[in-house]
């Protein structure tokens, strides 16, 4: 494994590209995202069980979808964190219907490949968890390392969901609609925050 803080050819957030392919999707239903509870609660200590609110945000991030996109990053956080590259073996990022992002479903076939974020902060784990699709839930997943990480898996049937996600599924179109998306989710994050304490 080796630790980066880049994983795009352009680093430069705003100017992001993203490959085409025949599985790419334009982006379809911005407020689907931006539509989210926040679930998010101050960490609690390794012995609680994931994914009963509060969760362990200590054992750090395993991102293995949009979220490994170093503009989608920056314009969800302002900065792109630190973050190892990584796999989480008997893991799959399946593609889902008519999303442009992944789910991670379990898969003793597969392997799959993501980033490791450790050095997220309360606040950011606050932005990323308010981001995510309700329906995810998050369970502690072993790393090739060994190591254990938090990841946000999709309750769904595998065998259900058999394309397996890459990046190619935003086309260049899509990705920049996406990085809007995310821009315009993190704006409204931040004037909620302003609305409770004001």
């Amino acid at each position: 494994m080796s630790t980066t803080t880049s994983n795009n050819p352009n680093p430069n957030p705003n100017t992001p590209a993203a490959p085409s392919g025949p599985g790419s999707t334009k982006i379809a239903g911005k407020l689907e995202l931006l539509s989210r509870q926040n679930r998010y609660q101050p960490p609690l200590s390794s012995s609680s069980s994931a994914r009963s609110s509060p969760f362990p945000t200590h054992l750090g991030l395993f991102a293995y979808g949009t979220l490994t996109i170093d503009a989608v990053m920056h314009a969800l956080l302002d900065r792109v964190p630190p973050s190892t590259l990584t796999s989480a073996p008997g893991w799959r990022a399946a593609g889902l219907p008519d999303l442009p992002y992944p789910g991670l479903v379990a898969d003793l076939t597969s392997v799959a490949p993501g980033r490791a974020y450790n050095d997220l902060t309360e606040r950011e784990w606050a932005i990323l968890d308010s981001f995510e699709n309700p329906k995810y839930d998050v369970a502690r997943v072993t790393l090739a390392s060994g190591a254990e990480v938090l990841a946000y898996i999709w309750p769904a049937d595998p065998p259900a969901l058999t394309t397996t996600w890459t990046v190619d599924f935003i086309d260049t179109e899509g990705m920049e609609d996406y990085l809007a998306m995310c821009v315009e989710f993190r704006q409204d994050w931040e004037e909620s925050q302003r609305s409770k304490t004001s």
